[in-house]
């Protein structure tokens, strides 16, 4: 693990969507090869990484979502969950608790994280975190190769307002459109982009196995 500076970004892991592509099964439930359910793997790379806190946001009807975190990481101070009590309004709604969060800790920056992409690695993670401090950009994100910025993004805390503006089940992708070339992006590896919100690609997700480290 790297330990975080005192002024590091905050991370935020959305977990609070309705899984509603994947229903009767919550994705995030869904286990890897060895084991592990999405969210568990998804918050341990996260914790991971050189971030100065971690906030995963769950919604207020999933007790077994809040069980399964406090489970997993017991006694672990970097770690916290907040309810998104408006989370029927869509992904807007768990960004928006990100950014209160971000905000009362005087955040320099904001690491959103998608809940159901466990397969992003730490190394990717840090090197996002990196670039940001070093180049101090509106935004940094992964480079999908396809000319358009993906998901995990470090927001600067200059875009804490816009996205505690944005509304519906939406998160930041019309903002990193506004913004065009001044985001900035790091070289990723295709496969570690892939969200799993559908049930094949659950099925796809069950055979995988976490990296070593």
């Amino acid at each position: 693990m790297v330990t975080p500076s005192p002024a590091t970004a905050l991370a935020i892991v959305l977990a609070a969507g309705r899984s509603s592509r994947t229903a009767p099964d919550h994705k995030l439930l869904a286990r890897d090869a060895q084991g592990a359910p999405m969210l568990v793997r998804t918050t341990a790379t996260v914790l991971a990484s050189a971030v100065s806190k971690v906030v995963v946001i769950l919604p207020p009807d999933r007790p077994d979502l809040s069980s399964l975190i406090s489970n997993a990481f017991p006694d672990t101070p970097r770690l916290e969950t907040w309810i998104a009590q408006d989370a029927q309004d869509g992904l807007s709604a768990s960004l928006r608790v990100g950014v209160q969060v971000a905000q009362a800790e005087h955040a320099p920056a904001l690491l959103v994280c998608l809940g159901d992409m466990p397969l992003v690695s730490v190394a990717l993670l840090n090197a996002l975190l990196r670039d940001h401090a070093r180049f101090k950009p509106p935004a940094t994100a992964p480079d999908r190769g396809d000319g358009k910025p993906g998901n995990p993004v470090v927001w600067d805390a200059a875009q804490f307002a816009a996205l505690a503006a944005v509304q519906g089940d939406q998160g930041g992708r019309a903002i990193l459109r506004a913004l065009g070339p001044a985001v900035h992006r790091v070289l990723a590896r295709p496969e570690e982009l892939v969200d799993f919100d559908t049930p094949e690609r659950l099925a796809a997700y069950a055979r995988s196995a976490q990296a070593p480290g």
